[in-house]
């Protein structure tokens, strides 16, 4: 954790000194409400914004841009129609298919309201037939159908933001699982954040789902620094405890700096992570995790790389980190009662692309992860439509 630290700490001494900096002589008249109004717009304070072009008479000759302002503003706060597919497939093994249907508007500039109807099944879990065979249980629940409701509070100039969603799911055994979370980023020092987060989420991946219904309560914070002349990074460190009394901690910390800037843009640093659980649920018969993934006295570091290709209406993303040097406690010698460090491998790898064409959005998604003991895929294709 040193280095990213150091270099972290490097960039958020850097930020304060630029920030310290003198500020630009203000525009005269109304333009100096168009310019502010375009700052606020492209940091999605849409309520400060408003306020600011309301002041904008229409017989100003600052009225014509504050028009085109305006657009701007409307088509951000337009209701929007979200459709989701999600693919999951890990080692325990057992698959997970979810999809999502949605909505989200602004009632206000400054507020915005997401409602979802939400569903997910297990294609195998009806049907597996290999050491897993304890899923095959009276009360095995193959799917679920369910809903979520957010928010997003963004008050005019606080820079601060507020949100918060609240899931219910009812599975096929009948059972009812509720589950939220909260959080508050500050951005009074931008680029800097500050982040606390506290929720309770179902897990929905492997066995914790379908067989014993596992939810996890997690709190924590970071400081971040967000495309500071290319520069970005995070601290972070979080607390976790499981409904079948088993408790966990992760810390970690990343820094990249900017190689390449423009349409192609390239970065890359250094990251490294610790994490641990109280309690292993590592299966000897199944040579799984089960019900669900635990990380032992993990600590590793490695190198991150970070691209993206903007191409007018499209956009690919994508990002990666390996671990170089990596140990953790070995779970099946844990299994015997023998505690014993072994060499770990990490590596992380998501991309993306996403075509904007104004009447829809349309993003595609792919995220590996792959560690010694457990690995998962994901595929997500999302389709966004203004309204």
């Amino acid at each position: 954790m040193r280095f990213p630290s150091a270099v972290l700490c490097f960039i958020v001494a850097a930020v304060l000194a630029d920030a310290a900096g003198a500020a630009p002589r203000p525009l005269p008249g109304d333009w100096r409400h168009v310019a502010e109004a375009q700052e606020r717009l492209a940091i999605a304070d849409y309520a400060a914004a408003e306020a600011l072009l309301a002041q904008v008479p229409a017989q100003s000759e600052a009225a014509r841009d504050a028009g085109i302002l305006r657009g701007q503003l409307d088509a951000a706060l337009a209701p929007r129609l979200e459709l989701e597919t999600r693919a999951f497939v890990d080692t325990q093994p057992l698959d997970r298919l979810s999809q999502g249907a949605g909505l989200s508007f602004w009632p206000i500039s400054s507020l915005e309201l997401r409602i979802r109807a939400l569903g997910l099944w297990y294609p195998r879990a009806s049907y597996e037939r290999d050491a897993t065979t304890e899923i095959h249980g009276r009360a095995t629940p193959p799917y679920a159908v369910g809903g979520l409701a957010g928010l997003l509070f963004r008050p005019a100039r606080a820079d601060l933001d507020i949100s918060a969603t609240g899931t219910a799911r009812v599975w096929a055994d009948g059972s009812v699982q509720v589950s939220g979370s909260g959080e508050i980023e500050g951005r009074w020092l931008s680029p800097l954040r500050l982040r606390a987060s506290a929720r309770r989420e179902e897990l929905l991946d492997g066995h914790a789902a379908i067989r014993e219904h596992v939810l996890v309560s997690a709190a924590g914070g970071a400081l971040a620094v967000v495309d500071w002349k290319g520069w970005s990074g995070e601290l972070r460190g979080e607390g976790r405890w499981y409904s079948d009394g088993n408790d966990g901690l992760t810390a970690y910390g990343w820094a990249v700096a900017p190689i390449l800037r423009g349409a192609l843009s390239l970065q890359a640093g250094w990251g490294a992570a610790w994490a641990d659980t109280s309690r292993s649920r590592w299966s000897l018969t199944t040579q799984t995790y089960s019900p669900y993934f635990t990380p032992l006295g993990v600590r590793r570091h490695g190198p991150i790389l970070v691209a993206a290709l903007s191409l007018g209406k499209l956009r690919v993303d994508a990002s990666g980190d390996v671990a170089v040097q990596g140990s953790e406690l070995d779970p099946a010698a844990l299994a015997w009662g023998v505690t014993s460090r072994v060499d770990t491998t990490h590596v992380d790898v998501r991309a993306g692309a996403s075509l904007d064409l104004g009447v829809l959005r349309l993003g595609v998604a792919y995220h590996h992860n792959h560690q010694r003991y457990y690995r998962y895929h994901e595929a997500t294709i999302r389709l966004e439509l203004p309204l």
